[in-house]
């Protein structure tokens, strides 16, 4: 390198070259001088013409006149700084036991030559240790292996400055004072990566690339690395000169200094990483939204309909969920094409966005479906008033090249809490209740009602379907739990037959029970449930989750059966589970349709040892003298008499009394439907015993039961 270059360096790479310069004019020195006098003469003569020294001496022995090798230069106006540096060379009477450099320089003019003294002093020491044998003059041989040894550290130093500079990554070298982290080194990648040069910002500190934009997790990774002087990494987002954005994968590393002991700098390892992390979001939005129309696809959707009940659960809101189809829409593709069909949904996609606020969503499910999920409801009426909008907004003709095209739209409706408190069940019911607009003349709003529910599942030839179900397992149970009022522990667990229909999904027992007892498919689902609910009780027991007492509904059908309790033992003697701990459950009605037969039946299944339960009390006609004659274990109030107990004084007087009732009897009473903490507080005043409820727990499956309500309670006992 020519001195002419080294303008064309910043300050800390000039410092650097003009190192190696020197380094280059001493090793020089070294590999041609072979007298030891006239190679330390020279190297003061080339700290004086070449580092730009006023003086430098080089002392062998401490206090030994006649052997210090001095040079200096004439300057004006100087006020020289002497620095002085020892290194210990040897031990004993070993000629070179010291080396002594003493250099002055001008401060008058800027120098900062401690850097390079020091680096020049122990090169040097370590040359001349290396030259030192006990003889007082090297021989050739030694001195030729110490100029070998001088150049391998130059080139060391060469390779390493070398790779800085070429490295890809940006190199950050900055001060490791608890008050000073300021930037002393940058590399060209640095440079490119951030487009700021190294003269803006060499003295400032690195956290500059970070701007305003502080509220990143990984920031406090690197704070405390910083802190602890230790590794650290993080992906942050920084910015360059321009403003634009990068993502920074940021390694820190720090340096020590000769002792190891003290850190003096951290090195900063800058990767510019903003194309992975742009492909994986990219991964991640194609994963999540739709191709063509650039909405929520059906994945996405299901987790926002998750929140949104979430969200609404807490808040004690409405939950809308909107299911649209196009009206004919097969009629564009065939008279246009599929490309205009294309064009077609693309725009229904933004006049929907265009209605709908930044908190609710709209998904395409494929083909003309669309999906809106509503949040933030606070009256059901709200999602007509949608509705209607939305059908105003698709009235309006579509541009399709350049011809106007007008689409009409089918819409169903389903509402959380009203029609069920699942994404799967909403949507099931609002498909249902926009096929029945459909049936109805299209271009028009309906919301789902139970009925619609019944009618679409009768056409699928509803015998047929159950029949499989029952022989592929697609019946589940979910179990809701029972609470003691008083310890508010879960005494108890009733189980809840479900559908799993393979292409409809999940079916509620309020769209197959009607048609199950009218077509006596009723009495093999009943055997079953009672079947599985025993083995699930046995299970629980063997996992060491002890034994709960499971209430099982019971059908009139099912209950009308002759051989009932023999049918009943059977299942106990095959699955092991103990009656005293299972409830049948009876609804008024159906005990009360044959008083006699039914306390046959009734003295039957106690005698087995279960316990019995009159479900919806309160809703059917029976009398007190029945329910002293039946041998009835415990009374469930029905939960349109808890709804609103809370805010409702006749409604309050109806379960008090029937809560007083029931104690008089010696009866236990459950009450069903509790969703709040005020039903819960006026149900302990009465003396209710037990509750079950959303407020305590929704029904979920056994697995989910077991980890949610019963593990959860054994490590908290």
């Amino acid at each position: 390198m020519k001195a002419d270059d080294l303008h064309s360096l910043n300050a800390e790479s000039r410092r650097l070259a003009e190192w190696y310069l020197l380094l280059g004019e001493l090793s020089q020195c070294l590999w041609f001088t072979r007298d030891l006098s006239d190679m330390l003469n020279g190297f003061c003569r080339i700290l004086t013409e070449k580092a730009a020294y006023l003086s430098a001496e080089i002392e062998l022995e401490p206090g030994d006149k006649t052997a210090i090798y001095r040079a200096s230069r004439a300057q004006a106006n100087a006020t020289p700084s002497v620095q002085h540096l020892t290194l210990p060379l040897g031990s004993g009477s070993a000629p070179l036991a010291h080396l002594r450099v003493t250099a002055a320089f001008d401060l008058s003019a800027g120098q900062e030559a401690h850097g390079i003294l020091e680096r020049f002093a122990r090169e040097l020491g370590e040359a001349i240790r290396a030259l030192s044998t006990p003889h007082e003059h090297p021989d050739l041989q030694d001195i030729t292996q110490s100029k070998l040894q001088l150049r391998e550290a130059e080139q060391a130093l060469l390779l390493r400055e070398q790779a800085l500079v070429s490295s890809s990554n940006g190199i950050m070298i900055t001060r490791s004072d608890d008050r000073d982290h300021s930037i002393v080194y940058v590399n060209p990648a640095f440079e490119r990566i951030t487009g700021y040069s190294a003269a803006e910002v060499i003295g400032r500190e690195g956290r500059f690339l970070v701007r305003d934009d502080l509220a990143q997790p990984d920031l406090e990774e690197i704070r405390a690395a910083l802190r602890e002087k230790r590794q650290g990494e993080a992906l942050l987002r920084n910015y360059r000169k321009d403003g634009t954005q990068f993502w920074n994968e940021l390694h820190i590393a720090p340096v020590k200094d000769a002792s190891g002991m003290a850190t003096t700098h951290f090195v900063s390892v800058i990767n510019d990483v903003s194309d992975r992390i742009n492909y994986q979001k990219e991964l991640e939005y194609q994963a999540t939204h739709d191709s063509l129309t650039g909405l929520a696809n059906r994945n996405l959707l299901n987790d926002r309909i998750t929140q949104a009940i979430a969200w609404a659960k807490r808040q004690d809101l409405t939950v809308g969920v909107m299911l649209l189809d196009l009206d004919h829409f097969k009629l564009i593709n065939d008279a246009s094409g599929h490309g205009a069909g294309d064009e077609m949904l693309k725009q229904v996609a933004q006049r929907l966005s265009a209605c709908m606020r930044e908190t609710d969503t709209v998904a395409r499910l494929g083909g003309d479906e669309f999906v809106i999920v509503l949040t933030d409801l606070p009256e059901t009426g709200d999602v007509d008033l949608i509705a209607e909008k939305v059908l105003k907004a698709l009235a309006r003709p579509f541009d399709i090249s350049g011809h106007d095209v007008f689409v009409t739209a089918s819409i169903g409706i389903s509402l959380y809490p009203r029609d069920g408190d699942h994404g799967e069940i909403l949507l099931r019911y609002a498909d249902i209740a926009m096929y029945r607009v459909k049936e109805h003349g299209r271009n028009s709003v309906r919301q789902f009602i139970p009925e619609m529910g019944v009618t679409a599942i009768s056409r699928m030839n509803m015998e047929g379907a159950m029949r499989r179900g029952l022989e592929r397992g697609e019946f589940k149970l979910h179990y809701q739990p029972k609470i003691d009022l008083a310890s508010e522990r879960i005494v108890g667990a009733e189980a809840l037959v479900r559908w799993q229909h393979p292409q409809i999904g999940l079916i509620h027992p309020i769209e197959f029970i009607p048609l199950a007892e009218e077509s006596g498919l009723i009495l093999p689902l009943g055997e079953w449930v009672l079947a599985e609910a025993c083995r699930q009780q046995v299970a629980w027991k063997a996992q060491g989750l002890g034994v709960l007492r499971m209430s099982i509904n019971m059908s009139s059908r099912q209950f009308r059966q002759e051989d009932l309790a023999e049918r009943v033992a059977s299942v106990f003697e095959q699955t092991g589970a103990d009656p005293t701990y299972v409830t049948l459950e009876l609804t008024e009605s159906m005990v009360m349709q044959d008083v006699s037969s039914t306390l046959l039946a009734l003295r039957a299944l106690k005698s087995l040892g279960l316990t019995i339960s009159l479900d919806d009390f309160g809703t059917g006609y029976s009398s007190l003298s029945y329910l002293r004659r039946f041998p009835i274990d415990e009374l469930k109030i029905d939960k349109s008499f808890i709804n609103d107990i809370h805010d409702n004084a006749d409604d309050a007087a109806i379960a008090g009394a029937i809560v007083a009732m029931a104690i008089s009897l010696g009866l236990s009473v459950v009450a069903e439907g509790v969703e709040r903490k005020e039903q819960v507080d006026l149900l302990l005043a009465m003396g209710c015993a037990q509750v079950q409820g959303y407020y305590f727990g929704r029904p979920v499956e056994a697995s989910g039961f077991a980890t949610r309500f019963l593990k959860n309670q054994a490590r908290g006992s």
